[in-house]
């Protein structure tokens, strides 16, 4: 019974979690240092990026969004989660821009938190 009230828990606690593309944090960011780190670097060690951009100046863009979202507990609740069910997600977006050589110009980052209100009364 012990081991069905586990799996239960476990269960429950995985269910409806999601999340999708390439999160960089900020200790990655900061191995990234302009002037000095190229493309093919961030590349390596990022992964393929979401997005390619060249300028018409010939600077190349690329870029790594990452999203993750998550039900609200209400949402498990029988009756009461159709009533005022929602979820929280957060979506980051890291853009780096490099020179004509390839060479990393500047970067951004954003990160943004949304909760959607899904149940009936909301």
């Amino acid at each position: 019974m012990r081991k069905l009230a586990i799996v239960a828990a476990l269960s429950v606690s995985l269910t409806g979690c999601v999340s999708a593309g390439t999160k960089v944090d900020t200790a990655q960011l900061q191995q990234f240092k302009k002037g000095v780190t190229t493309e093919a670097e961030i590349i390596a060690r990022l992964g393929e990026p979401n997005t390619r951009t060249m300028s018409s100046g010939g600077l190349h863009v690329i870029g790594y969004s990452h999203v993750a979202a998550r039900p609200d507990a209400v949402d498990f609740v029988p009756i009461v989660g159709s009533l005022a069910g929602g979820a929280k997600s957060e979506t980051t977006v890291v853009i780096f821009t490099f020179d004509e050589a390839g060479v990393l110009k500047d970067y951004t980052a954003t990160t943004s938190n949304t909760h959607l209100k899904t149940g009936i009364a909301n």
